[in-house]
């Protein structure tokens, strides 16, 4: 059977990928000349995308049906940015972020996952553990090892988001590492890592950065 032709430089998948984003916004809504107004009042997508279908109307207004469309379709391009991420093996904090950051990276809020590994580093699952505000969340060290024991994780590393930007622990993040690495030796069920993702890109590593002589400013 023979190999599908390349893309055409003409096609129209190559056409839209050319198109500036005002053009594809409303492509998108299906009606032309809103876009504009949206990014030129906004400034950018990621403004765009944490506005609710009700904000949209609300301060927009665009009809139900286009203030849908737009949430969907970050949602679409979200779970095609996740798709194949899920690491086979969780070596370095660099496998971590692979996983984290397509995930964790653009949320607005905090959110702290698990990573359970095996004895040889296979990822064995992931569990959300808490989900909080902008600046903090809270979670107990008892509900982090309770998700690590129901996954049967041999070692297990955290993770999670700072939506201000900064990558840096924060004296709440490194006291509850310590605790739950005290309280996971104990288990037998050793803490692994704790990485912090933010939407630049960039992270931090409670292994990589030494958090243990971390002073927070």
């Amino acid at each position: 059977m023979a190999d599908p032709p390349p893309d055409n430089p003409s096609s129209p998948v190559t056409e839209i990928k050319q198109q500036a984003t005002e053009t594809l916004l409303d492509h998108v809504l299906g009606r032309p000349g809103v876009a504009g107004h949206l990014l030129e009042s906004l400034g950018n997508l990621a403004a765009l995308a944490r506005l609710s279908p009700e904000a949209l109307t609300e301060r927009f207004a665009l009809t139900p049906d286009e203030a849908t469309r737009i949430p969907a379709a970050f949602e679409l391009g979200h779970r095609r940015l996740i798709e194949g991420t899920d690491a086979p093996r969780i070596l370095s904090c660099r496998e971590v972020v692979a996983w984290a950051y397509p995930r964790l990276g653009h949320l607005v809020h905090e959110e702290m996952h698990l990573l359970a590994i095996s004895g040889q580093g296979a990822l064995r699952g992931a569990r959300l553990i808490a989900r909080g505000g902008l600046h903090a969340l809270a979670v107990r060290p008892s509900d982090i090892l309770r998700a690590g024991l129901e996954l049967a994780a041999s070692g297990f590393v955290l993770v999670h988001n700072h939506p201000s930007g900064n990558p840096d622990p924060s004296s709440e993040d490194i006291a509850l590492t310590r605790r739950v690495q005290e309280s996971a030796d104990l288990l037998g069920m050793p803490l692994v890592d704790h990485v912090i993702v933010v939407a630049s890109g960039q992270f931090s590593s409670f292994v990589a950065n030494q958090w243990t002589s971390y002073i927070p400013q």
